[in-house]
């Protein structure tokens, strides 16, 4: 349930700030940037096609700029009152290893708590 009045958090951990510094196009990188603010604007509440759970991948989700037609996909999780970009995938065609990867990070940062 999104909270009244409020925005959410939306945090880009450390390697998917690099991994963000493949997606080379203007476009896509803005597009990125308005999908977080749809994020933070809307929480959990953020609506399909602007975001899709990921099969496979418990508490896993990724942003979907443009309704999908933007080339890159930042893939997030949920924790607690806020969320955290895990990975970017800059292509769709490397979104499976990204996903594998943002599934790592997210055992890592369980882990570290």
């Amino acid at each position: 349930m999104a909270r009244q009045g409020t925005t959410w958090t939306v945090d880009f951990a450390s390697e998917a700030v690099i991994d963000f510094e493949d997606v080379k196009s203007r476009g896509d990188r803005k597009a990125v940037f308005n999908a977080v603010q749809k994020l933070k604007d809307l929480g959990p509440d953020l609506p399909s096609p602007h975001m899709k759970s990921l099969k496979g991948e418990a508490d896993l989700f990724e942003l979907r700029p443009r309704q999908g037609a933007c080339e890159a996909r930042p893939v997030y999780a949920r924790l607690g009152e806020r969320f955290v970009v895990l990975a970017v995938a800059a292509k769709k065609k490397d979104f499976d290893r990204v996903a594998a990867t943002a599934a790592e990070r997210l055992i890592r940062h369980l882990n570290s708590r």
